[in-house]
């Protein structure tokens, strides 16, 4: 793998620093390797032209906190972790890019044989391969014949003189980076607050606006409502000659997906144009320009008034406010800060016309969308955050047709954390291997009571059932809390309704009559009594093929009787299967089949989601998840928020790609990262995190991530059987039962609480990867 030496060159360091040249050419250093090891990358100076601390910085937030906080630098944070989350060190290396197009250098990495990047540098470059988009070899070579020559001659790559000499020279690197002729903009003239709406395709790409500033002006450019993917940039016209090269590019968001883009810059008086350009089909969108004026120095977003008169100063109880929006005026703007990890709720109701929420994390020089809510119409937004982490934000209300009163409620929920500064606790630690660590149950319980330390340990009552004791469940047991009186829907495959061990623990919908092809109940499903299958679309949700043993092999976890030996193993060694909710009641949803396309997939479990809430349950299970390479599970997105806006907890698994190298959870489990739920990551019996389970990544700071056994975990499966099985689908209901013995302990904990306790008290000693 690459190492700090492998990305340096002296001569490339101290022709770009005269100082350090000077100190070794006066015997006060020995090189300049040695000042940039000791220092240079403190003060981030670039090691070579491998390697751009400036746009590792900008491209990835998580890693300029860190460096802030002096955790780390831009370069220790590529050469550690970085190359091996496929993370660009430069901007004219794409890994997926890359990989996609060098198949063989995948296979090799996916291996885990060396990194994207280290191949390109170490032989890439010098076999002509072109690192993405930005730069084509075999277009560079072509139309600059002298480098041709000297690339022949071995002496450099072309890749390496365009980064060495040609970019400062002007030299075009391909096609796609000619300049851009604005022969067909829409002129705004010098710009004002206004709301545009838009439609791009990558026929008519990139649709342009320009205009013009004539004095020092706080600018922001948000880029809602998108049906596909679009990449914005904000050029200024240096040379006013009309060409935009992309060296004039000053600002650009080019995030896939359809979450909206924001560019929030302070612009000095010039000519500037925005380019918005689809890349996969026609794509609507929604375009607000605000422009706010400038105080004497840049903006303060915590102390200049000016620029926010709406400053609501620290959040530190329930703020409403109520105000009209009108279509063409700029966002209203509301300032608040936090000093301490707070969960935040948002609402936004009493609407006429559609409007927009964004929550944006504001630093002393930009600011970035956190997340947002674009409800279309009328209907109330709702942004919900778990875990808000010390700063300073900001809400937009953003109008997008139509004048409309709000009223707008920010919630701070200080009851967890005034309880950590009473039991003088050590913020908890997040890791992107297994997140805040270890599910505890009798610590996660003691807490709920107000206890200040774990309960103490007792005999595990249960055979052969390592996972049990690994969380602490026989202690809260012996407490007397088994989960009585919880709902968990399980939405799976079906479970076995006959099993023993799970059919007294089976939900029952009172309000049905089996069998008589009527709603009774008047929720919209006819003989429901037991659940709902929303495969096949009728009131059997059981398993419905032999092989189907998933979803009851995950109720078995969470809620299997404790009845006593279940059966025998390995020459007659007895074992039992018991849930860590063993009274909790069991709601059968069947949501997965085989043979389901992905919409098929994705309307049963968004579906499956809504039943639950309406029909009485307080727990989501989801061992499930899209395939790599199917779209976002926005309906299913939609329906969490559906959930969580009426207090129900949900449980993802984290994946099992993990030996493809993935750096982040599955799609649905990568929601929890918005404040949907909690993600779960699998360790084995000596708490080591399983090779095959997603980590939790470094990419989007702390959020609710957790581990739980998941290695040779024995549970019930069809027609009274028991088996074993591996995975992350086996964990997430580990923390399903752990989190209905709390909502026993007690009922009115609300998800982002439950998700506060279980991070708190989770247990780090003796895991490792």
């Amino acid at each position: 793998m690459l190492d700090a030496a492998s990305l340096f060159n002296e001569s490339y360091y101290l022709s770009h620093n005269p100082d350090v040249m000077a100190a070794v050419g006066a015997g006060i250093l020995t090189s300049g390797f040695q000042h940039f090891i000791e220092a240079g990358q403190f003060e981030n100076r670039q090691p070579s032209a491998w390697f751009e601390p400036d746009f590792y910085l900008a491209l990835y937030p998580d890693v300029r906190t860190a460096v802030s906080r002096g955790e780390t630098t831009a370069f220790q944070h590529f050469i550690e972790a970085g190359q091996f989350e496929n993370r660009d060190p430069l901007t004219e290396f794409f890994t997926d890019i890359y990989l996609d197009r060098n198949p063989d250098i995948a296979t090799a990495v996916t291996a885990d044989l060396l990194t994207a990047y280290e191949h390109f540098v170490k032989s890439g470059q010098a076999e002509g391969r072109s690192p993405g988009p930005n730069f084509d070899t075999a277009f560079y070579l072509t139309h600059h014949p002298d480098v041709a020559a000297l690339v022949r001659t071995g002496q450099i790559s072309a890749v390496e003189h365009y980064l060495l000499f040609g970019a400062s020279e002007g030299r075009l690197a391909t096609e796609n980076n000619s300049p851009l002729v604005l022969n067909d903009t829409l002129e705004l003239g010098v710009l004002e607050t206004r709301n545009l709406t838009g439609t791009t395709s990558p026929a008519t790409s990139p649709q342009r606006y320009r205009f013009r500033v004539d004095n020092p002006t706080q600018v922001s450019l948000l880029l809602s409502r998108l049906s596909d993917d679009i990449q914005v940039t904000l050029y200024q016209d240096y040379n006013s000659n009309h060409l935009l090269d992309v060296t004039e590019a000053i600002a650009t968001d080019t995030e896939p997906g359809t979450r909206a883009k924001l560019l929030n810059r302070v612009l000095n008086p010039g000519d500037y144009s925005l380019a918005i350009a689809a890349q996969n089909e026609l794509t609507s969108y929604h375009l607000s320009l605000a422009t706010l004026p400038l105080s004497n120095s840049y903006p303060n977003f915590t102390e200049n008034p000016e620029l926010y008169p709406q400053n609501l100063g620290f959040l530190s109880s329930d703020i409403l406010l109520s105000n009209i929006v009108e279509p063409n005026n700029s966002p209203e703007i509301y300032q608040f800060t936090l000093d301490t990890t707070t969960p935040v709720e948002i609402e936004l109701n009493g609407l006429t016309a559609d409007v927009d929420l964004f929550l944006i994390q504001n630093s002393p020089e930009t600011a970035e969308i956190f997340t947002e809510s674009t409800t279309p119409g009328n209907q109330p937004e709702t942004i919900t955050q778990p875990a808000l982490e010390p700063g300073n934000y900001s809400v937009w209300v953003n109008p997008v047709e139509g004048e409309t009163p709000y009223h707008l409620n920010l919630s701070p929920d200080h009851s967890t954390e005034l309880e950590t500064r009473t039991l003088d606790l050590p913020p908890p630690i997040f890791d992107p291997n297994f997140g805040f660590g270890l599910v505890d149950a009798a610590a996660a319980v003691a807490r709920v009571l107000g206890e200040p330390t774990p309960f103490p340990q007792v005999a595990n009552p249960i055979v052969n059932n390592y996972a049990l004791d690994a969380i602490n469940v026989p202690t809260v047991w012996d407490r007397g809390y088994t989960g009585e009186g919880v709902v968990v829907a399980v939405l799976d495959t079906g479970i076995d309704l006959t099993h023993r061990d799970l059919q007294g623990n089976l939900w029952v919908n009172v309000g049905e009559i089996a069998g008589n092809g009527l709603d009774n109940d008047n929720n919209g499903f006819i003989n429901d009594v037991q659940g709902y299958d929303f495969v096949d679309g009728d009131g059997n949700p059981s398993f419905s093929h032999s092989t189907e043993r998933h979803g009851t092999h995950l109720s078995g976890i969470i809620g299997a009787q404790r009845n006593g030996i279940d059966g025998t193993f390995n020459g007659g060694v007895p074992f039992d299967v018991t849930g860590v909710a063993y009274n909790a009641t069991l709601m059968p949803l069947r949501v997965l089949d085989d043979r389901q396309s992905f919409d098929e997939f994705e309307i049963a479990v968004a579906n499956g989601i809504r039943y639950a809430v309406e029909n009485g349950a307080k727990i989501l299970n989801l061992s499930l998840g899209n395939l790599p390479g199917e779209p976002p599970t926005e309906r299913i997105a939609e329906a969490l928020r559906f959930a969580r806006d009426r207090g129900v907890v949900a449980i993802f698994a984290a994946g099992n790609e993990g030996p493809a190298r993935t750096t982040q959870p599955a799609d649905p489990a990568i929601r929890a990262t918005t404040g949907l739920g909690i993600a779960v990551g699998a360790v084995d019996r000596d708490r080591r995190v399983a090779p095959f389970s997603n980590p939790a990544g470094s990419a989007f700071g702390p959020y609710p991530f957790l581990v739980a056994p998941g290695v040779g975990i024995r549970s019930t499966t069809p027609n009274q059987n028991y088996f074993t099985i591996d995975g992350t689908s086996m964990s997430a209901p580990y923390v399903s039962g752990v989190v209905a013995l709390m909502l026993q302990a007690n009922p009115n904990l609300t998800p982002a609480e439950v998700e506060r306790i279980l991070i708190e008290t989770a247990n780090r000693s003796s895991l490792w990867v």
